[in-house]
Formats: structure tokens, C-alpha cells, sequence
């Protein structure tokens, strides 16, 4: 039997806007349940939040008796292995093909041999049709066959839980009538638990078992699929119908209320088992029950002979909100300036803080970080050394202008030499990695986000900060360490040649003024700012991605703040640097 999904005083909002409020419902083990509403209503989010990907501010969502709002994210992790999803588009990972894919979360939690996965794999995409289609990769595919091949990857462990959004989205009337065939034949063969989120009529009137609809930042009614379908309430009667009179407008806000509350009777009555007497607000026509699905093998379902018991004998009674309720929409003030910033610094502090601390726990990304290694080095090497020759012509030129006008021409080398190594290095090292890789990476996490593959991680148990975050991280470091030494060579050899050719320096006398005053931990001081410098720039470029504004604008956005951000903290953190570096180590000779 499926797991158990308890959802108690759910309340959501964003800013000012209340999306839902204290909504409770029960999907009753094994069955299908459908949430439906008009666009808007916020029957995703509602979705998300039971994945523990959105947090609501009030209310429980008890996931096999576990509270998925209040459970750490770790645990919240394992939790998630108990669902399959199948997200509106898919959400599969851009960069594997079909058959990768679906395999994804068989290699990632089990220990299946190659043999054992590819069985796997290829009859789940036998069952939804993909088998020839396993070595494209999702960008040349359709859209329904992506959704096809997300249905796959969520069957491959067999979950106990699935969840369903909007099924039927970008599939003409015949894939999406063979989906939901198909997902009738699932919930006979697994008995899992099923939530499908959708506002196809024909798909809510024959595939689920209990039927919820959301409207107007509440759940209107919740039961028994023979009590919803024949029910005369106006929002719900007029959805089904999908008349355009009634009080659903064109959006939320146009939406009229009822004058009168809606009375229903608690128990349902089956007069021959396919007509039900419809009996709200004084209408008393006799209604015929739209015919559900069956299994293709012809097979009973367990989850319908327990559902059929659980009706007859007035387990299930038909759910309808009052107009009590609606006026009881909690306010949530919206946050100012000042705490975003703070809860943006501290949501910035706690990803540095995951990533120092799953850079050490198993399974390493090594593949993907020497990827992601060679990638930021090869998009900036080449900008690092063109920035590296003129930065250290011209603090040559400044430095040796400026100790001709004191007297102190032999100090030039050391000043310059010590001013690329310890300073100008450092900073023009991460500045050209923030630009070009971090924004590479700021880019790609954030297109990973809009497409839904971050959260597409999340609900398979993997966490995006060890299998995305950390492999980009490591190679910024990496990267801003290897290009440092490469920028400190460039730059004091482009200020020796401007200062002895330009200026008319002598070249013993650079050579010399520096090795007498240099010391070793120069060398050190310039290659830990590299390091500190690179974790900054691979922090900040994976926070903004993962926290991407939906659509292309967003992407746009979250390169551009990655960049800034970093620029001005690492002005910051260099000051701090050498402020502590030049109190704690005396100068040579002191």
C-alpha cells in the first residue's frame, strides 16, 4: 500500500499575497486523488510544498507520519526518496540523455549493477513508450515525449507516493488520455499513493478516485469523486462545465462570491452503483456518474475496493468550505530592505557553510568538478594574462615614478613585484574567474533552476549543494590558485619590462631590492587570498543561480548580481586580508 499523505492548516503566501489558507485534506492510501482549480490558485505551489520545495507559513504536511515543513533539510532529503514526480516539463537534466535520465536515481541511491539498471530502465520506458529514444538528449525530443521520459525516471524506484503535475500539459487529447490509461495501470500495479494536479475536465472526471478544488485561496470542497462530480455548488459546477457565467471570471480578482453558503448532506447514496442523487441547495435531479477508468490487464485495484468501502459506509463524507472561512485569509506583512538583506546573507553564509561541510562527504563529484576545473580555466586564462601585463605596467610606472621623486629608486622592484603578488594578482585572478566563470556557472545553475531540474534533484534526494554546488566551488578554487601564480609571473615580468625599458631602471638593482626585502610568506599571503577569493566567487555565483527568478530576465538578473557581489565583497575581504596579515607578520627586518 502507498504512503500517507496528512496536509493540516496549510497556509501560504507571498508578500502581501495570500496564495491559500488553512487547507486540510487526507489522500487516502493507494487511491488517486485530483486537485483541481482555475489558473492561478496555486495548485503548484501547493504541490511543491508538499515536497517540502516551497515552506508555508502555517500548518503540517506528515509524510508517513514525518512533518515535512518542520523536518530538516537533510532529513527532508531522505523523505523525498519515498516520491516519484513528474514535473509540468519534465525537468530533465539537460546535459544526460532519455536513458541517463531514468537512470539517474537508481545509480544515485542503489546499488544495482549496470545490468540491473539498464533492465530497469528500459522497461519503464517500454511502458511509456520511449524504448529507440534512449540515446537523444531532451533537447531533440517534443515536449510530451520529455514528460513521458520524467514519468520513466519517477517509476524507477518504485515509490510509494507520486506526484503529478499538470499531466496532460503540451500532449494533444490522445497522449493524454494513453497517460492517464497509463497512470490507472501504475496505481493497479504499485498501489502507491497518487496526487495529480490538473485542470483537464475529462482527465478529473475518469482517472482519480477523490477530487479537491482550490479557488479563491481556499479548498472549496474535498471527497469522493461520486459526491464531487454531481455536486450543484456553483464554482465547482460551473469549472466542470466550464460555462463562462458563473462566479469564476478571467482571473482571481474579477471572481464574485456567493450570496448564500452551499448545504451538503454527509453521506453518499449509490442507487444501482452508477447514478447518485444530488441533493445540494434543494436540487434534487438525478446526475449519471462519469465511468473511471479500469486497469488495462482488467485487473481490480485494491486502492478502488478500499475506496468503495470507505464510501458506502460514510467514511468519506464530500468536504465544502463556508463562507466563514473565506473571510479568514491571514495577513502577512511584507518584508522590508533591510530583511532581505539580512535573510539573503544569512541564506549566502549557510550555502558556504554546506559546501565546506559536503566537500568532505562521499559521493565526490570528481568528474564533474575536473570538468568544471578545465571549463572556468579555459574561459580565463586568456582574459587573466591580458589584464595581468597592463596591471603590472602600471604599478611599475607608479611605483617607479614615484620613488625617482623621493630618492628611492632601489626599492622599485620590491614595491612592485610585492604589489602584483600580494594585491593586484589575487584580485585581477578572481575578478576575471567572477566574470567569465562564475557567470558561466551563475547562468547554468540558474537555467537549471527555471527548468525545474534543481527541484527535479531535491525530490530524487540529491542535494544540489553536493552534486552541483560543490564539484563548481572546488574548481573556482582550484582554477583562482593555478591562474594566480600564472597572473603574479605575468605581472612582474610586464612591470620589470616597463620599468627598466620604459622608466630606465637597472635591472640588478629591480632584481635585487626585492629579494632583500621579499619574503616567503609574500608568496603565501598572495596564493591563500587566491583561494579565499575563488571559494567567494564559486559561492556567490551558485547562491544567485539557485536562486533564480523564474523566466530569462531572472537568469539575466541573478549573472549580473553574481558579479557585482562579487566584486564588492572581495574589495572587502582583501582589505580585511591584509589589514590582519600586515599586524600578524612583521616586516622583514622589523
Amino acid at each position: 500500500m502507498g504512503g500517507t499523505v496528512e496536509v493540516e492548516g496549510l497556509s501560504k503566501s507571498y508578500g502581501r499575497q495570500n496564495i491559500w489558507h488553512d487547507v486540510s485534506l487526507t489522500f487516502p492510501q493507494g487511491e488517486i486523488t485530483a486537485l483541481l482549480g482555475p489558473s492561478g490558485t496555486g495548485k503548484s505551489v501547493f504541490l511543491k510544498s508538499v515536497m517540502g520545495l516551497v515552506e508555508p507559513e502555517a500548518g503540517t504536511i506528515l509524510i508517513d507520519g514525518e512533518d515535512m515543513v518542520r523536518a530538516k533539510e537533510s532529513h527532508r532529503l531522505e523523505m523525498r526518496k519515498r516520491f516519484g514526480v513528474l514535473f509540468q516539463d519534465g525537468a530533465l537534466f539537460g546535459s544526460m540523455n532519455v536513458y541517463d535520465n531514468v537512470a539517474f536515481p537508481l545509480r544515485e541511491h542503489t546499488r544495482k549493477s549496470e545490468g540491473e539498471i539498464r533492465h530497469i530502465v528500459m522497461e519503464k520506458l517500454d511502458m511509456v513508450g520511449l524504448v529507440g529514444q534512449e540515446h537523444k538528449v531532451p533537447g531533440e525530443i517534443s515536449g510530451g515525449m520529455k514528460k513521458r521520459a520524467g514519468l520513466a525516471r519517477s517509476l524507477v524506484t518504485d515509490p510509494e507516493i507520486i506526484l503529478i503535475d499538470e499531466p496532460d500539459s503540451g500532449l494533444d487529447p490522445v497522449r493524454t488520455s494513453n497517460l492517464a490509461q497509463l497512470l490507472m495501470d501504475v496505481n493497479t500495479a504499485t498501489d502507491a499513493t497518487m496526487l495529480v494536479v490538473t485542470h483537464n475536465i475529462e482527465l478529473a472526471r475518469t482517472l482519480p478516485d477523490n477530487l479537491g478544488m482550490l479557488y479563491r485561496r481556499e479548498l472549496v470542497m474535498f471527497g469522493p469523486r461520486e459526491e464531487f462530480l454531481l455536486t450543484d455548488h456553483p464554482v465547482v459546477s460551473q469549472f466542470m462545465s466550464g460555462d463562462p457565467d458563473g462566479p469564476i471570471g478571467m482571473s482571481e480578482e474579477t471572481d464574485h462570491r456567493r450570496d448564500e453558503p452551499v448545504l451538503v448532506d454527509d453521506g453518499p447514496e449509490y442507487p444501482g452503483g452508477t447514478a447518485l442523487m444530488s441533493r445540494h441547495a434543494g436540487a434534487r435531479a438525478i446526475e449519471v456518474l462519469p465511468r473511471q477508468l479500469v486497469a488495462r490487464s482488467g485487473g481490480v485495484r485494491a486502492s478502488a475496493e478500499r475506496h468503495r468501502e470507505r464510501v458506502t459506509s460514510g467514511g468519506a463524507p464530500l468536504y465544502v468550505a463556508d463562507d466563514d472561512e473565506r473571510e479568514r485569509a491571514p495577513y502577512v506583512p511584507p518584508r522590508g530592505v533591510v530583511t532581505r538583506a539580512l535573510t539573503s546573507t544569512g541564506d549566502l553564509f549557510a550555502l558556504a557553510l554546506d559546501t565546506a561541510r559536503l566537500t568532505f562527504k562521499r559521493p565526490f563529484a570528481v568528474r564533474e568538478a575536473i570538468e568544471q576545473f578545465w571549463f572556468v580555466v579555459s574561459v580565463s586564462w586568456v582574459p587573466a594574462i591580458l589584464v595581468a601585463i597592463p596591471f603590472g605596467a602600471v604599478i611599475a610606472l607608479q611605483l617607479g615614478t614615484l620613488t625617482v621623486q623621493v630618492g628611492a629608486q632601489s626599492f622599485t622592484g620590491a614595491a612592485s613585484v610585492l604589489a602584483v603578488i600580494q594585491q593586484a594578482a589575487p584580485i585581477v585572478t578572481t575578478l576575471v574567474i567572477a566574470g567569465a566563470g562564475g557567470a558561466a556557472i551563475c547562468a547554468e545553475i540558474g537555467s537549471r533552476r527555471i527548468r525545474d531540474e534543481i527541484d527535479a534533484m531535491k525530490v530524487m534526494g540529491v542535494s544540489p549543494v553536493q552534486r552541483l554546488v560543490v564539484p563548481r566551488v572546488l574548481a573556482c578554487i582550484a582554477a583562482a590558485v593555478l591562474l594566480n601564480g600564472l597572473v603574479s609571473v605575468v605581472g612582474v615580468l610586464g612591470g620589470y619590462f616597463f620599468n627598466v625599458i620604459v622608466q630606465g631602471g637597472t635591472p640588478g638593482a629591480y632584481l635585487s631590492s626585492f629579494t632583500a626585502l621579499a619574503q616567503i610568506s609574500d608568496l603565501y599571503v598572495g596564493e591563500v587570498k587566491a583561494l579565499i577569493f575563488g571559494f567567494l566567487a564559486g559561492v556567490i555565483a551558485c547562491y544567485r543561480g539557485l536562486n533564480t527568478a523564474p523566466g530569462p530576465k531572472g537568469v539575466g538578473d541573478s549573472v549580473n548580481q553574481s558579479v557585482v557581489i562579487t566584486f564588492l565583497l572581495l574589495f572587502f575581504v582583501n582589505f580585511v586580508i591584509t589589514t590582519l596579515y600586515l599586524q600578524l607578520v612583521p616586516g622583514k627586518g622589523a
